[in-house]
């Protein structure tokens, strides 16, 4: 396969070009890019750190994911994983308040748990009034949404409403537990709305709608780094790995790539999604059943065909730098 022989990029030079084009506007205006970068060890956690923190400076979430620990070949884990990462009581209590401000009621106690009986006193409203009006806002806002799952929607619909409840803080537990993968009776799924399990066949649909949902609580974007490194050389090893360590075949590496093109061709679909793909030189120059050739729909998406003289693109989909 051929190599990026150009010099690598310096780390603070790519990080800044990174935060002037994509994380200062274009991912807060519903943007979003996936980018393969290629460093060494050293470089690659600091890396992971800087763009961490160039996500927490803009308002928005980071999470890193390591193909050691999570199967990322399976869509469905990768967003299992996501979830567990996510403060989903949070983004609740983030769009609850700022629903009731859209609507002239702007929230007594920002941060502050209130029942729905606490803040029509507060507003000076009959409680079922009050409760009316709010059922109108989440229903229009929330459940006639488009861009979210139906399922997605009645998660988040009943993660609201707990945040409203005098006492609801085990009522949406079995929507959480759906929402990270743990398993959970059908039976009582139903009794929120939600009428089937997370698999890759929805699980598409479900990143999508998480996208949509974080910048609907104020979130200006979603930093999804994916540590590739241990998928691309069968039995490495890293400083934290244990016998938990997940293997990948050579077919599951190619399935890997399959997930990373899906959603390379659905970036328009998942507004304010940075997607970080951290790889080694065994991305390109390793075991010739795993390099990147091998998967040509992912190749021809990211190699940088054009390259000025000597120098790297720093906007290019697959950049290799160094510290």
């Amino acid at each position: 396969m051929e190599v990026i022989d150009s010099p690598p990029l310096p780390l603070d030079q790519w990080i800044g070009v990174m935060q002037h084009e994509y994380f200062d506007a274009f991912l807060p205006a519903g943007g979003a890019a996936v980018k393969f970068v290629i460093a060494g060890e050293e470089t690659a956690e600091s890396l992971l750190h800087a763009i961490a923190g160039v996500a927490g400076r803009g308002g928005m979430i980071a999470a890193r994911i390591s193909a050691g620990d999570t199967r990322l070949h399976m869509l469905q884990d990768l967003f299992f994983a996501l979830a567990r990462m996510l403060p989903w009581d949070d983004l609740a209590r983030r769009y609850v308040e700022d629903l009731f401000a859209q609507n002239d009621y702007p929230w007594p106690e920002p941060g502050q748990k209130m029942s729905m009986a606490e803040l029509a006193h507060e507003f000076g409203v009959a409680p079922n009034l009050l409760t009316r009006g709010r059922d109108q806002w989440l229903s229009r806002d929330l459940w006639d949404d488009p861009h979210l799952a139906r399922d997605f929607r009645s998660a988040m619909l009943h993660l609201c409403l707990a945040r409203l409840e005098a006492d609801g803080d085990g009522t949406a537990s079995p929507v959480l537990q759906w929402l990270c993968g743990e398993k959970v009776p059908l039976a009582q799924l139903r009794r929120f709305d939600v009428v089937s399990r997370i698999t890759r066949t929805n699980a598409r649909s479900m990143l999508i709608s998480v996208c949509h949902w974080l910048r609907k609580c104020g979130v200006t974007g979603l930093v999804l780094a994916l540590d590739l490194r241990s998928a691309l050389r069968p039995g490495l090893r890293t400083a934290s790995a244990s016998d938990q360590t997940v293997r990948y075949t050579a077919a599951a590496v190619m399935d890997l790539y399959e997930v990373l093109r899906e959603i390379i061709d659905d970036i328009e679909n998942l507004p304010g999604l940075f997607v970080l793909a951290l790889a080694d030189q065994a991305l390109i120059a390793g075991d010739r059943r795993r390099t990147l050739d091998t998967y040509k729909a992912l190749e021809m998406r990211i190699w940088p065909d054009v390259r000025p003289g000597d120098r790297q693109n720093p906007l290019a989909p697959l950049v290799t730098v160094g510290a």
